[in-house]
């Protein structure tokens, strides 16, 4: 099928309403270069080998859920594995599926060519909410920890009014394993 491009990921979810419009799979990779106070997912950050998946072995999973409405990357810092995802993202793509991703670079940071494969990634991703997350500025805004991340509507297959509907927060039981996800809300920690 595809080149055996692998991921290194620190978790993943096969479906969530709180990352993005619909239901999707959550892809949270392992590794990021900045360390953000704060940072919810402190235990991504390392650059260390995790969980270690082919893209195809994702997308064979992402195709037998035939209800998603795509797929979400975050993190870690998704940029770090940007080739493998955006492999993975072309394939979702073409499905008729959206793409999701959160950085903590800036827009402009990736279309300078300083990050390996970003160009690529970027040709495949629907919404991307960037910038770095800064505790002082959090609040309630959906899909974003804080005020100073943007969201990029980058193909117009998502549009702001598609937001509308996603919760902050989503609790998800599965075989007695309760699994967190979304954003706090503000004064929470």
């Amino acid at each position: 099928m595809t080149k055996e491009y692998l991921l290194n990921l620190a978790s993943w979810l096969p479906r969530s309403c709180a990352n993005g419009p619909g239901t999707r799979m959550v892809l949270w990779v392992q590794g990021c270069p900045f360390r953000c106070p704060s940072c919810q997912n402190p235990d991504f950050l390392a650059f260390r080998i995790n969980q270690i998946l082919t893209v195809d072995t994702v997308w064979q999973v992402f195709q037998q859920l035939p209800d998603l409405a795509g797929i979400s990357f975050s993190g870690g810092e998704p940029f770090a594995q940007a080739v493998a995802l955006a492999e993975l993202a072309s394939l979702v793509q073409s499905a008729g599926k959206t793409v999701v991703c959160w950085t903590g670079y800036r827009l402009e940071q990736l279309h300078s060519g300083r990050v390996k494969g970003a160009d690529d990634l970027l040709q495949h991703v629907d919404l991307l909410i960037d910038g770095l997350f800064q505790k002082q500025q959090s609040g309630d805004d959906v899909l974003r920890g804080s005020r100073n991340q943007e969201l990029h509507f980058l193909s117009g297959r998502i549009v702001q009014a598609d937001l509308k509907d996603i919760p902050r927060q989503e609790w998800i039981v599965n075989d007695a394993l309760l699994t967190y996800t979304g954003f706090p809300i503000e004064g929470e920690e």
